[in-house]
C-alpha cells in the first residue's frame, strides 16, 4: 500500500464566519508587507445539507487497499466500529472500487494530461446515517446508508458539483447533492450581512431536512456546510451553519480581557457553560463504542469534548485569551457529571 505523508482524517469545520474571513486574509497577506490592510470583495459560496449522522470516510489506495475511518480514528474494524459503518462497507469492496474508478475517470476528464500521484489515496468522505445512528431527525428514519459529502483526489479536495452524480444508490451509497445545492454570497467586509442572509435558509433546512425529504420522509434537519467557490479545495475556509435545536451558542465578546487568576477562571467557566451544550455532549457520547459507554470510556469522552470545543472555538479562545488549561478543567467539571448520569440512564 502506498503511503501519504498527510493525515487522511477529515478536517474540523468552524461555525464562525469571522474565523473564515480572518484565515483568508491571512492567506492573502503579503509576507513582505504584513502591515498592509487586506480588503476582500464579496465571494460566491456553495452550500450542501449538513446531515446529523456520524462522520465516516472510505480511503482507497492505488493498490486497491480500502481503509475505513471515523472523524478521529483511522483503520476502523468491524470489532471497533463506528455505528456499524466498517462492517457494512466491508461487504461492498467491488462497489467501492467501482466508485473510485468513476471518480478517477471524471478527474482525468477534468485534468487532461495530468498524471495522479499514486501515493495519494482517493478519500471519499461522508456521513453514516439512518436508523440507530442518531435520533429525532428526519434521516434517522432512513435505512442505514453512507452519504458522500466531499472527495479528495490527488491530494486535493475536488469541486463537489463536478462529481455530484457519482454514487451507488442500489448499495445505499448516496451523494449529498441529490437534495440540491445552495448558492449564496459571503460578504467579508460585512460579516453580519452574511450571517443574516444565511440564517433564514439554515432555519428552513433545520425545520425540514431536504435530504430526508428526497426519500419522501419529513422531519428535522441540522443545517448547511459552506465552501467558498473560488477556494473550494481549501478546507481551512469551509464553515457550517446550524439551525433549530442544533443552533450553536455564540458567546458575546467580553467587555475587557480577564486579568488575574479568578477573573481568568470565571472567563473559562462562562464559555465552558455556553459551549458544553446537551447536543455537543450527546455527540461525544455517540462517538463511543457500545462497550466503552461505562467508567472506562470517561477519558475518551472528556478528551473528545475538550478537543471539539478547542478546535471549533479556536478563534474566540485566541482573540479573548481564554486559557486552554482552565477551559479544559471547566469543561470537565460540566461534562463529567453529565457522563455519569448518561451511563446510568443507558443501564436502565
Amino acid at each position: 500500500m502506498a503511503t501519504t505523508t498527510e493525515s487522511t482524517l477529515y478536517p474540523k469545520i468552524t461555525t464562525h464566519v469571522k474565523d473564515v474571513v480572518k484565515t483568508l486574509k491571512h492567506k492573502k497577506r503579503d509576507p513582505e508587507h504584513p502591515e498592509q490592510e487586506i480588503t476582500l470583495d464579496p465571494i460566491v459560496i456553495r452550500g450542501t445539507v449538513k446531515l446529523h449522522g456520524t462522520h465516516a470516510d472510505i480511503v482507497v489506495h492505488s493498490d486497491n487497499t480500502i481503509v475505513f475511518q471515523s472523524r478521529n480514528q483511522v483503520n476502523l474494524l468491524a470489532t471497533a466500529d463506528n455505528g456499524g459503518f466498517a462492517a457494512a462497507m466491508g461487504k461492498k469492496t467491488d462497489t467501492i472500487l467501482a466508485l473510485r474508478d468513476q471518480y478517477m475517470a471524471r478527474w482525468a476528464q477534468l485534468n487532461p494530461g495530468q498524471i495522479p500521484n499514486s501515493s495519494e489515496p482517493v478519500i471519499i468522505a461522508g456521513e453514516w446515517i439512518g436508523q440507530g445512528i442518531q435520533k429525532d431527525v428526519g434521516i434517522s428514519r432512513l435505512s442505514k446508508r453512507f452519504v458522500i459529502v466531499s472527495t479528495k483526489i490527488n491530494g486535493q479536495w475536488v469541486r463537489d458539483t463536478d462529481y455530484e452524480n457519482i454514487e451507488a444508490y442500489k448499495d445505499q451509497i448516496d451523494n449529498i447533492s441529490r437534495c440540491g445545492v445552495y448558492w449564496r454570497t459571503l460578504y467579508p467586509e460585512d460579516q453580519q450581512k452574511t450571517i443574516d442572509n444565511l440564517e433564514e435558509l439554515t432555519e428552513i433546512v433545520a425545520a425540514r431536512c431536504p435530504f430526508a425529504e428526497s426519500f419522501g420522509i419529513f422531519g428535522e434537519g441540522e443545517g448547511l456546510v459552506w465552501k467558498l467557490e473560488p477556494y473550494f479545495s481549501d478546507a481551512d475556509l469551509w464553515f457550517k451553519t446550524k439551525g433549530g435545536r442544533f443552533k450553536p451558542t455564540f458567546v458575546p465578546a467580553p467587555k475587557k480581557l480577564a486579568d488575574g487568576a479568578e477573573e481568568k477562571r470565571e472567563a473559562a467557566a462562562t464559555v465552558a457553560k455556553a459551549w458544553c451544550s446537551g447536543q455537543r455532549l450527546e455527540q461525544g457520547w455517540d462517538i463511543l463504542e457500545e462497550n466503552e459507554r461505562n467508567k472506562k470510556g470517561i477519558g475518551k469522552f472528556l478528551r473528545w469534548v475538550q478537543d471539539d470545543i478547542l478546535l471549533e472555538e479556536k478563534g474566540y479562545i485566541e482573540e479573548h485569551q481564554i486559557e486552554a488549561t482552565l477551559l479544559k478543567y471547566e469543561i470537565s467539571a460540566i461534562a463529567k457529571p453529565w457522563y455519569w448520569e448518561r451511563c446510568q440512564r443507558a443501564e436502565e
